[in-house]
């Protein structure tokens, strides 16, 4: 493995997160040399969490940082990894088969790093699937990540597969013409399960229970389907009237979603749609019962 001098560009909660674990873990052959960002304020944060070391340069100036760096990672918003790489290369560093450009973005394939690798540079995506609500519980996390990586050659393989095991995580690879379906995958299991518990709660909230109530009584029920999940798989892991073929329970929830929430009827029906080929596919009810639950739910 080749020596790393790493320039961290973005000091975001990913970029700062990463930027800490690489300081702390003391690995042989990496160095964190430079965190670049273009706010005092960020920097000053990175600085608190990461450490005032002599040996890491923290600035906004992006090629005095870089000199003497041999691997970027380019943690900014999506939209401005491309603009940022091209301005990395119109600085005109002098890379070769051990130069290194990285960027964290679960949704953009490596076209967007397109002047590095005219340049001869390697190229390659480090995506955390984890949710980076606050810095300080992701630092507590991190460790047992799953990373999706996509790569321009083995070197890079190599180099990705490095930093994953600083990471404390494990990683898979991720086709690079695929990536935004990839990356549909991820919102679906964390910004779509948001909206889901939401629309839960919102049915309660149609029979007079708070908001707050609502997510306590149901939070036992969610972490018992997510350790369920784990354990044995999301299909092997359904429950309910549906899962039983229980088809007077959905008629009588239809019922009351006309009485008291006609607005949510549309998602209920299509969710129990979904809900019923999972349970046919397990065959747990038969194919009549899956007709006929398919047929209420349609009407």
């Amino acid at each position: 493995m080749q020596e790393l001098n790493i320039s961290i560009i973005g000091a975001g909660r990913v970029g700062t997160t990463m930027a800490h674990v690489l300081n702390k873990s003391r690995e042989r052959y990496i160095k964190l040399n430079s965190i670049i960002s273009r706010t005092d304020k960020s920097l000053n944060r990175a600085k608190e969490i990461v450490g005032e070391e002599d040996l890491i340069i923290y600035t906004r100036d992006l090629k005095e940082s870089i000199k003497s760096s041999n691997c970027i990672i380019i943690a900014t918003p999506d939209d401005l990894i491309e603009e940022v790489c091209n301005k990395i290369f119109n600085l005109n560093p002098s890379p070769n088969k051990n130069y290194f450009v990285i960027h964290l973005s679960g949704s953009k394939s490596l076209d967007i790093l397109k002047k590095a690798r005219e340049k001869k540079a390697n190229t390659g995506c480090l995506h955390p699937i984890k949710s980076f609500a606050s810095i300080e519980e992701a630092i507590k996390t991190l460790g047992g990540t799953v990373f999706g990586i996509t790569y321009s050659n083995l070197r890079m393989k190599e180099v990705l597969a490095k930093l994953v095991k600083i990471f404390g995580g494990t990683f898979i690879e991720v086709d690079n013409k695929k990536k935004p379906l990839y990356h549909a995958s991820a919102c679906i299991a964390s910004n779509y399960l948001v909206t889901l518990l939401n629309y839960a709660v919102e049915v309660n909230q149609k029979i007079g229970i708070k908001p707050e109530d609502s997510v306590k009584a149901l939070m036992g029920l969610i972490e018992g389907t997510i350790e369920n999940v784990k354990k044995m798989g999301t299909k092997e892991s359904l429950t309910g009237p549906i899962a039983r073929g229980d088809i007077g329970t959905i008629e009588e929830h239809l019922k009351n979603f006309s009485l008291y929430y006609r607005d949510g009827r549309k998602f209920y029906k299509f969710m129990g749609k979904e809900t019923a080929k999972i349970s046919y596919e397990n065959g747990w009810i038969n194919k009549e019962k899956f007709e006929k639950l398919q047929k209420i739910l349609e009407g």
